[in-house]
């Protein structure tokens, strides 16, 4: 899946591609499974509380559109989901860093910034999962104007961070190097 990058530059190799950590698909189905329990317990306690509540003409078909309704919704939320969390990817190669956030079924946003203006990356690890299941955020920074790239919720964050600043530094050598080897052409 890096082999056919976006506007790939001559001798940009691909060096990561990430996407969030995978229990944010946990929290996701876990959250999902007490959505579609929820409505049951509901309906158990109604049956305890107020028996006769539903028993009246058409008390079944409330109950079944309600249900239906709801499922959906719960579906159509994970569905939601899930796709945001597989959209959302970050790509750094030896040229560039990229964002590509997915907003909802029908906004993408994607950004690029070139490796040699990073200036500083930064990580944060929070909580006991987290830091047990080394996931955080990376936030990685430029000197000029564009905006701070945050890659969210990715497996490895410092050695993510460390990748991407032994990159620049690379890429700058790299520049520093090619411009230092032109040698002025003297006027005869």
């Amino acid at each position: 899946h890096l082999d056919n990058l976006p506007r790939s530059r001559p001798g940009e190799q691909p060096v990561l591609f990430l996407r969030g950590h995978w229990i944010l698909i946990l929290k996701m189905l876990l959250l999902t499974a007490v959505a579609i329990v929820a409505p049951i317990v509901v309906l158990w306690l109604l049956g305890y509380t107020a028996p006769t509540l539903l028993n009246g003409p058409g008390g079944d078909a409330i109950v079944t559109v309600f249900l239906s309704i709801y499922s959906l919704a719960v579906v159509s939320f994970f569905f939601q989901e899930f796709i945001d969390y597989y959209l959302d990817t970050w790509i750094v190669t030896t040229e560039r860093v990229m964002d590509i956030e997915q907003r909802g079924l029908f906004n993408r946003t994607a950004a690029e910034m070139h490796i040699a203006l990073v200036q500083d990356a930064t990580t944060e690890i929070r909580g006991m999962l987290g830091t047990f299941l080394d996931y955080g955020h990376v936030f990685v920074q430029t000197a000029g104007e564009q905006r701070r790239f945050t890659f969210k919720n990715v497996t490895h964050p410092e050695q993510i961070r460390n990748t991407i600043l032994r990159l620049a530094e690379e890429d700058r050598a790299r520049e520093h190097h090619n411009i230092s080897v032109v040698t002025p052409v003297s006027p005869t």
